[in-house]
């Protein structure tokens, strides 16, 4: 088995954020230096009168003020800096690719929910970030 050195961990704050994270640590080895954890928003839409039918905007700042209490509890009750860990902006698997490259990553870790069928061919993240992955991915089987 590969010793990872520098591993991405990418949750989605759900109740599975935990297992997630908890698979991650155990491939560091319990050395969370070795572990950066990031969370994905879509980016922000605003809509304008017509379209809508109301003036609703909302930046990427109100996005993250909303999300960084769950992901702070999560990394904090984990005992990982937060200084390691991010909220981004964009599209989930092309945002971990990035950083995963921009990092040096070895490992990506996602969770990844097994479905079949229909819902597969609709697409996954963790099978997006499967597809063009600059390293090696753990993906982590989540009921549901």
């Amino acid at each position: 088995m590969p010793s990872y050195q520098n591993i991405l961990c990418a949750i989605d704050l759900d109740d599975n954020s935990a297992i997630i994270l908890k698979a991650a640590i155990a491939q560091a080895g319990g050395e969370l230096n070795r572990l950066h954890v990031i969370h994905t928003c879509e980016h922000p839409i605003t809509g304008y009168g017509e379209l809508t039918g109301s003036n609703l905007p909302t930046t990427e700042a109100q996005i993250k003020q909303k999300a960084y209490p769950e992901f702070r509890r999560l990394l904090e009750s984990h005992q990982i800096p937060l200084s390691q860990g991010e909220i981004l902006f964009g599209q989930p698997s092309e945002a971990i690719h990035q950083k995963a490259a921009e990092l040096s990553c070895d490992l990506i870790v996602v969770g990844s929910h097994g479905r079949s069928g229909l819902l597969l061919l609709l697409g996954s993240t963790s099978n997006s970030v499967l597809k063009d992955a600059p390293c090696d991915v753990l993906t982590v089987k989540l009921e549901g």
